[in-house]
Parts: C-alpha cells; sequence; structure tokens
C-alpha cells in the first residue's frame, strides 16, 4: 500500500470516530459539554430513585461569559443557543423517556444564569443503568453545532409499576451522530485541569471500543506499512 493511502486511511477513520464521540470534561464538578450548555447537577453516576424528583441544573451562560439574551432561541448573537432538550435513555432497558422537550427548559426562569428542571421519576421506570441525555443545538462565532451530552446515572426501583407509556420515544442507536464544537468555548486557552468523562452507556458500546482499539492497532501498526509499501 502507498504510504499517502495509508495515511489518508488513518485520517479517514479517526474522522469518522471522531463524529460519533461524545465529548464532555469535569472541572470542579461541572460538567462541560461540547457546546454551550454547563451541567451544574445532577452528578455523573448520580442515583435517581423512582417516584421521587431528580433537579436537573444547567449553567447557560457559560460561567458568566454569555449574555443571557442568548439563550432565548432565535436570538441574533453570533453565539447562543438555538434548542436544549433532555432525555432519559436506557439501552439495558429499551427506554427512551422525554425529560424536557421544546423550548421551556431555556425560556424558564428570565433572567437566572441557571435553569432548573425538576423531574418525576416515574415508578414505571424500571432499575438500570441510564443516560441523562442532552441534545444541544447552538451555534459558537456564527458557526452551527449539535451536540449530544449523554451523562450516566442509575435509576434505583424495587417495586417497578406497569410499563411507562408517557412521555416515550423510540430508542436510538447509539452512538448517534452529531456535530459538536471540537471544544467548549468555554474551556479553550484554559489551564484548569480537566477530566474526561468515562464512556456512556449504550448498545453498541462494546463495538464502539473495539473500533477505538482497532483504530490504535492500526495507527500503532502505520511505521510498519510505511516500511512494507516502500
Amino acid at each position: 500500500m502507498h504510504p499517502t493511502l495509508v495515511f489518508s486511511a488513518a485520517a479517514a477513520l479517526l474522522t469518522s470516530l471522531s463524529r460519533c464521540a461524545y465529548a464532555q470534561t469535569l472541572v470542579n464538578g461541572q460538567i462541560f459539554t461540547s457546546g454551550l450548555a454547563i451541567v451544574d447537577a445532577p452528578a455523573p453516576n448520580s442515583p435517581m430513585h423512582a417516584g421521587s424528583v431528580t433537579q436537573v441544573a444547567i449553567d447557560i451562560s457559560g460561567d458568566g461569559k454569555l449574555d443571557q439574551s442568548a439563550s432565548i432561541p432565535g436570538s441574533d448573537k453570533s453565539t447562543r443557543f438555538d434548542s436544549l432538550e433532555i432525555y432519559l435513555v436506557s439501552y439495558q432497558t429499551k427506554l427512551n423517556l422525554t425529560v424536557s422537550a421544546g423550548p421551556d427548559l431555556l425560556t424558564q426562569e428570565q433572567g437566572s444564569t441557571v435553569k432548573h428542571w425538576n423531574y418525576n421519576v416515574s415508578t414505571c421506570i424500571p432499575a438500570g443503568s441510564y443516560n441523562l441525555t442532552f441534545y444541544e443545538g447552538s451555534h459558537i462565532n456564527d458557526e452551527p453545532f449539535f451536540s449530544i451530552t449523554p451523562i450516566p446515572v442509575t435509576v434505583m426501583n424495587d417495586h417497578p409499576t406497569d410499563a411507562c407509556t408517557n412521555g416515550t420515544n423510540t430508542l436510538q442507536a447509539f452512538p448517534q451522530p452529531s456535530s459538536p464544537s471540537p471544544q467548549t468555548p468555554w474551556l479553550d486557552g484554559t489551564s484548569i485541569a480537566t477530566q474526561p468523562l468515562p464512556t456512556a452507556t449504550g448498545s453498541n458500546s462494546a463495538s464502539a471500543l473495539s473500533l477505538r482499539s482497532s483504530a490504535g492497532l492500526f495507527l500503532a501498526l502505520l511505521p510498519v506499512l510505511a516500511v512494507v509499501s516502500i
């Protein structure tokens, strides 16, 4: 194989992987998505108890760097939110439940830099591993992006009731395609120590990890392939 083709194939593989990867970074207890949202609560791997309320808190100000008017859908700011929705998803229990859809999350609590959403964890939700998944449409410097941020949580339910019928949605393949910004603009150039979140669970997690391992092996073999091809 010609060296140019080897490196072209590697670039194509890495590009494919990057489009499927979900980037989120934990900084001082806050989850910075690859979009504009900063999730203050719940923390990764938090328990959600059936029959109780879980509060979701989202900083929409970029830690004070974004004008409040940029959080309202339809804003003319160059960096702005277009949409922000939340779903509770599990490939273990085969459920995709709406937590918040539509503009309500962004338009409520006007004047507040942190949006709160109280989610009633229904007793119909079976115990298991879930992703609290944030879908964000936004513009950063007038460039459109669509980011998906899954945060692993655990639903606790010793006595589940009948199957859920309200707020249910079709379970999507994992990982879903997205077009996120390479990095949140709020951490650009910062010297803060960051901690990547663990990979969220999904029906294809094993194959996704296998694909990443294959990519690593492929890159490790690049020098050998280049030598052989000469």
